[in-house]
């Protein structure tokens, strides 16, 4: 396996160079950061596998060419519908405080997972082939569907116990994931 300039590595970094900004420029405008699981759940197992995820992903990715080519364009469709979904996601926390069920969040109570989930599908096309590396990452990102779910699942009791009935009613009238 070979790692080149121009692997998959480059839209994987890019993905967080765009996230991440938006991130802390969403939490600067609310005044506050969102209930980020990662985050919220510190000294737990949680930000220690969150943070191999991370790192994980951008390893395998180095290892993963770019293949021209039909699956190409439309993970790149994938992966560009995955960050706007994210855009969305970091815009609707920027302009409320509290719960937020306006916006995007309005059709779905995690936006930035369903987002995240199209950037690595997009990814994962962006690359495929036969190759160890696209392999490997297939498997990442089929692996990354559960400890999403598992990471929902989290911070859905701690935002039940933080806003009670109000995030009680939003659970019955708004799809986890579509």
């Amino acid at each position: 396996m070979i790692v080149h300039v121009a692997n998959l590595w480059l839209f994987y970094v890019l993905a967080y160079a765009i996230a991440l900004p938006m991130q802390t420029w969403a939490n600067k405008k609310r005044g506050q950061p969102f209930d980020d699981p990662e985050f919220l759940f510190r000294g737990k197992i949680i930000f220690p596998l969150a943070m191999l995820w991370l790192v994980g992903g951008f390893i395998i990715s180095l290892f993963v060419p770019l293949v021209p080519g039909a699956l190409f364009i439309v993970g790149l469709c994938s992966y560009i519908g995955g960050l706007t979904f994210a855009g969305f996601t970091f815009y609707s926390f920027a302009h409320h405080r509290g719960l937020v069920t306006t916006g995007i969040h309005r059709y779905s109570r995690n936006p930035g997972y369903v987002g995240w989930v199209l950037v690595l599908l997009g990814l994962t096309l962006q690359g495929w082939s036969r190759s160890v590396g696209s392999i490997v990452f297939l498997i990442y990102f089929i692996v990354t569907i559960p400890y999403f779910h598992w990471t929902v699942l989290l911070e859905e009791r701690f935002l039940a116990n933080k806003y009670g009935d109000s995030y009680r009613q939003y659970l019955r009238n708004t799809s986890r994931y579509f």
